[in-house]
């Protein structure tokens, strides 16, 4: 039997989820297949800083990223009061900081394009720094800025929220569900996977690195390399932490949940899919970066770590859009996506809806790469 929808969504992590939540809000049927359990993916694997400065790209000057993400971030502070689950949003704050004169004058050069943005961050002195978090050792930092805007959110919170409201709306989430193959129908698409056969007159493909694995059926090539990141977390310890820290140079970051543990990544991993392979490298060069800046860490005891994978275009920005009439695909988001997962969820289904695409979506059309 033919299950028949109005629109099938591939992937059930935040960004796939966020679509048909915002589908079946404007009153559209919309079906999600997951092919794994729900948080097995990139969303369950992130660390959930939510950033309006993304350096990504930002040497060619393209601001089109900053400000989908400036509205993502807002939409985030909201998702907990209208979905009627708690999400564990905070408004943390984030600290970028450098160390030595040239990774300054980087961080200045980004400060004053988000200033043109209208992101109100400020530069700290490491003596400022110490005043503000007296836990934190700036001896060997040139210093840094602080955007007071910058939140934390639980990923689990965020997809947990989605589904029961997915749920509330008639709407179906379909887990361990893995999709095979997808072919054109004379009225949209076929989906055929583990557990039946789907039609709809919209797909959308939201399947993060493994996105073009199904769009290639269909004759869309997208260009993807799946950058693996590891990442730590430690027992819970009193909540003290305030925001979350992060050096750009070496992809670093650390921030604590609500509950106490602490989160933190540093680097990545050659490019692949094998989420399996964690390396006591990155436990040696994580502790090389904090316990200088952050001496209390010394004896922290880290009871977990694991790899996710961030699909990373050529541009570093991610396709969202129409591949064709009725087919879409959101995916490319690289670490960032938990940020956008709100505002492209809601930009991507009023595409779908009203087949146009809002001018925000336009710079990361899908063909650019044609």
């Amino acid at each position: 039997m033919t299950t028949k929808v109005d629109t099938v969504v591939v992937g059930g992590g935040a960004m796939g989820l966020s679509v048909a939540y915002n589908l079946l809000k404007r009153g559209s049927n919309a079906l999600v297949i997951e092919g794994d359990y729900l948080n097995a993916g990139s969303t369950g694997r992130n660390m959930g800083v939510l950033k309006e400065r993304i350096p990504h790209a930002m040497e060619d000057g393209n601001e089109d990223l900053i400000r989908l993400a400036k509205k993502g971030l807002k939409l985030h502070g909201r998702l907990s009061t209208e979905t009627g689950i708690n999400t564990f949003y905070r408004k943390s704050g984030c600290l970028t900081y450098a160390k030595g004169e040239e990774e300054m004058k980087q961080l200045e050069e980004y400060h004053a394009h988000f200033r043109r943005l209208g992101i109100e961050e400020m530069e700290l002195t490491p003596s400022e720094i110490e005043r503000r978090w007296p836990y934190i050792n700036a001896g060997e930092l040139a210093g840094g800025f602080y955007d007071p805007e910058e939140a934390m959110v639980h990923p689990f919170g965020v997809v947990w929220a989605y589904v029961e409201s997915i749920k509330k709306m008639k709407g179906r989430v379909e887990k361990q569900n893995r999709v095979h193959k997808i072919t054109e129908s004379s009225g949209g698409y076929k989906v055929m996977a583990e557990r039946g056969e789907y039609e709809a007159q919209n797909l959308v493909i939201a399947c993060g690195a493994h996105s073009p694995e199904l769009s290639e059926q269909l004759g869309f090539e997208i260009p993807l390399t799946p950058m693996r990141k590891e990442v730590l977390i430690s027992e819970p310890i009193r909540p003290f932490f305030g925001p979350a820290f992060e050096r750009l140079s070496t992809d670093y970051q650390i921030a604590q949940t609500m509950r106490g543990e602490i989160l933190g990544t540093i680097g990545y991993m050659s490019p692949g899919f094998d989420l399996s392979e964690c390396t006591s490298n990155f436990l040696n060069q994580f502790a090389d970066e904090t316990v200088p800046m952050i001496p209390s860490f010394r004896n922290l005891r880290i009871i977990r770590q694991w790899v996710g994978i961030c699909d990373k275009t050529p541009d570093e920005k991610p396709v969202v859009g129409s591949l064709d009439d009725g087919l879409y695909i959101t995916c490319g988001h690289y670490d960032y996506g938990i940020n956008l997962a709100p505002i492209v969820g809601q930009l991507l289904a009023d595409s779908i809806i009203e087949g146009s695409t809002d001018p925000l979506l336009k710079p990361f059309d899908p063909h650019r790469f044609d």
